[in-house]
């Protein structure tokens, strides 16, 4: 294995701040890797897939990117249309290089559980960190974890249904397949996809779980003693059917389920694609305009924060794209606490 290149000299590289000489070494370190064994060749393209999101995860989380004082006469300003690009490029030569480097290393402060059952061949994530995650799925389906939330779903789907497990906060996207259902089981209920994107809460820590539909319909069953009911495409009685700006309500301790109308703050509403624009403004006039758009409340831990400017056009992007964009163009950071997201 070749000599780990400086970790200070990536970092540089990501941001964009190398020199021609400083870039030259990097593509060279980077190359070098090309005829030595890769580790991946035997993969199937969904592990592969999969273990490229989990290294980005990884890199995004762990690098200590220090951010310089800076006075507020000279606030930060940054083209989001420009260095978005630049990251994006960087990131992905960063990921695939460090394939070789740290494929076999296992970090003891690994913030993402990633654990693939090779009897089952499932992969059972859990997001462990104070962020949102997004997990690509075998079929180009997209699921959004929130904090503590967890999936389980096998590398390759079966050839008449797609199954998947989770417990907690999940928003999905699903692709359409109806030769295929999509069907996720949680605690207490059953979903069935008609090809939308909604969202799935069921934790063992609530007494009700729901199921919030932004586009297209699905379908909600309860779950008869913990049982997963039998996969059919066809709509049985006990099932709910429900549309955009509808919800599933289950409640475990009276086993009811209803269909609701969705309320006009609900968290659903924080993955409706939409489009905003900002022409040089300072993050304390960027957040009420996310605040509105998305219903939620966005703090800021550092005053300096505020007067970064940021100069942005986010075209079809939900609220998970905002903070990654942010995250990336601003070099700031974010948890989610009881619903409220903090800028640090």
């Amino acid at each position: 294995m070749k000599e780990p290149i400086r970790v200070d000299l990536l970092e540089k590289y990501i941001k964009g701040d190398c020199t021609e000489a400083e870039i030259a070494l990097v593509r060279q370190w980077y190359f070098s890797f090309e005829h030595e064994k890769d580790h991946v060749s035997d993969l199937s393209p969904a592990e592969e897939k999969q273990l490229e999101e989990n290294i980005y995860f990884s890199i995004i989380s762990n690098l200590n990117l220090v951010q310089p004082e800076q006075p507020q006469e000279q606030p930060k300003i940054v083209s989001f249309r420009r260095w978005y690009a630049a990251a994006a490029v960087a990131a992905v030569v960063f990921a695939l290089s460090a394939v070789a480097v740290i494929y076999t290393k296992k970090s003891k402060e690994q913030q993402l559980a990633v654990t693939p059952v090779s009897d089952v061949r499932l992969f059972n994530i859990t997001n462990n960190t104070g962020h949102i995650y997004k997990v690509t799925l075998p079929d180009s389906s997209a699921v959004w974890l929130n904090p503590s939330a967890k999936i389980s779903y096998p590398n390759v789907f079966a050839a008449d249904s797609r199954l998947v497990s989770i417990s907690g906060e999940c928003f999905f996207e699903v692709t359409k397949n109806p030769q295929r259902p999509f069907i996720i089981s949680s605690r207490s209920i059953v979903t069935k996809v008609w090809g939308t994107s909604f969202m799935v809460r069921d934790n063992e820590q609530s007494n009700v779980a729901d199921v919030s539909v932004l586009t297209g319909k699905v379908s909600v069953s309860a779950k008869v003693n913990g049982k997963t009911n039998t996969i059919t495409t066809k709509l049985t009685k006990d099932e709910v059917m429900i549309y955009p700006h509808q919800k599933a309500v289950y409640l475990n301790d009276k086993h009811t389920l209803t269909a609701q109308a969705v309320e006009e703050k609900s968290a659903v509403k924080q993955y409706q694609r939409t489009r905003l624009v900002f022409d040089n403004k300072p993050l304390k006039d960027i957040i009420p305009v996310l605040d509105s758009s998305y219903n939620l409340k966005i703090k800021v831990s550092s005053e300096k924060l505020n007067h970064y400017i940021l100069n942005a056009d986010f075209e079809g992007f939900n609220l998970p794209d905002v903070l990654d964009a942010l995250k990336k163009s601003l070099n700031i950071d974010y948890t989610i606490v009881n619903n409220h997201i903090e800028l640090k």
